[in-house]
């Protein structure tokens, strides 16, 4: 019986810690000399588009590790991670999940695209 109930103190203390979490967006954060900043402390963490579906930026005390973009059904349309020697490896799918190249993607979700370059635009200019 014990056992029962520190199981469910802890269960009830996991979500209480993760409905609590509140997700950052774009138009919070500023960028110094190439770090993201939230607080004015260097950001660690996710960051949404305004929107809460159209992109994710995830950082590390500041910068920039990873990123995805989706289509509107949620499936990934573009991922990027940098690599630890500094490079972008970056993926693009189409709607069905399938991996195809930027031209083409570029061709087919013109809307995304610029959707895209905007975000980044605007989240890089900050």
């Amino acid at each position: 019986m014990k056992e029962i109930k520190v199981l469910i103190i802890i269960s009830l203390a996991i979500i209480m810690a993760t409905s609590c979490t509140k997700k950052i967006h774009t138009n919070e954060v500023s960028f110094k000399k190439d770090a993201v900043y939230y607080d004015n402390k260097p950001f660690t963490g996710e960051i949404w588009t305004d929107d809460d579906k159209t992109g994710s930026f995830n950082t590390d005390n500041g910068a920039l590790k990873s990123l995805k973009f989706y289509h509107d059904d949620g499936k990934v349309a573009v991922s990027m991670e940098i690599k630890n020697n500094g490079k972008p490896e970056t993926h693009v799918y189409d709607d069905k999940g399938n991996s195809t190249d930027l031209v083409s993607f570029q061709q087919e979700y013109t809307d995304l695209w610029i959707k895209i370059a905007l975000v980044q635009g605007e989240f890089m200019s900050k």
